[in-house]
């Protein structure tokens, strides 16, 4: 059977995009076959994360009846991706409720596994399209209480929709104290924490250079999260090789000294 997952978020900044990405990647290296859909048709940002471009079809194209949904895939790394359109033109005429009807076009179980929807974020018009597509929706939170507070709301959404699986996963997460930890925000969302991805420097590192940091980074914080995410969805068992867990430990010491570093530099300039 076809998962339809909605990667969805309370506000923008908190890694949505980036956990929409890393998190396809992950489940093909466990031999799922995966495409993930850039829902977010006003503000675009899936294909830079992937570093490409230059697309003949989007999903713009499909939602105004001017191509087959299947005509607008495109291959990376073991996944398919739909992108969207960041010329502005291409908003004019988009019949967003339409996505249901092309996103069950690719829910064909004997060609694809995971059809990964990333969403705008919030609870606008693009946002809720996902929310009522999708059957599984993830909400992507920071470890702080604005974000978390907005993924509740969202969740009243959803729960008035009807019966959809739902979880959280807290990422950007930093070991200090005045952040909501797991529990915290399981007690704030009444919903279940799935997943948990570090703070990483290499995230930024990787969106720099245009590559998702599973694939730029494989044995970084984030991509060991990453994996493990993918494992919990699959309920099966990861386990980090010794070299990984050795890179784990050195790139925790350095987003640890980066992150005081910042604070660092900001106390100073105030």
């Amino acid at each position: 059977m076809v998962q339809v997952v909605g990667i969805s978020s309370g506000k923008g900044g908190v890694g949505k995009t980036t956990v929409s990405v890393n998190l396809g990647i992950a489940l093909s290296q466990f031999g799922k076959k995966v495409i993930i859909v850039d829902c977010n048709f006003s503000t675009p940002h899936l294909a830079h994360y992937l570093g490409t471009d230059g697309f003949g079809k989007t999903i713009n194209d499909v939602l105004r009846d001017g191509a087959d949904i299947t005509e607008a895939l495109y291959h990376y790394n073991g996944v398919m991706f739909v992108p969207a359109s960041n010329k502005v033109e291409d908003l004019v005429d988009l019949d967003i409720a339409k996505l249901k009807k092309h996103i069950k076009k690719l829910s064909n179980p004997e060609m694809i596994d995971f059809v990964l929807l990333d969403s705008a974020p919030g609870l606008g018009r693009e946002a809720v399209s996902v929310l009522d597509v999708s059957e599984n929706i993830l909400f992507v939170t920071s470890p702080l209480q604005p974000s978390v507070d907005d993924v509740k709301r969202c969740v009243e959404v959803v729960r008035e929709m009807g019966k959809k699986e739902m979880g959280v996963i807290l990422n950007m997460k930093t070991r200090k104290r005045s952040e909501f930890n797991e529990n915290d925000v399981q007690r704030a969302t009444k919903i279940p924490v799935i997943g948990k991805i570090e703070y990483d420097q290499n995230v930024i590192d990787s969106l720099i250079a245009k590559k998702p940091v599973i694939l730029n980074k494989p044995h970084s914080p984030a991509s060991i999260g990453f994996m493990e995410l993918a494992a919990n969805i699959l309920d099966v068992k990861y386990k980090p090789s010794p070299m990984k867990k050795v890179f784990h430990l050195f790139d925790n010491i350095r987003s640890l000294i980066a992150t005081q570093s910042k604070e660092e530099n900001f106390k100073k300039n105030r």
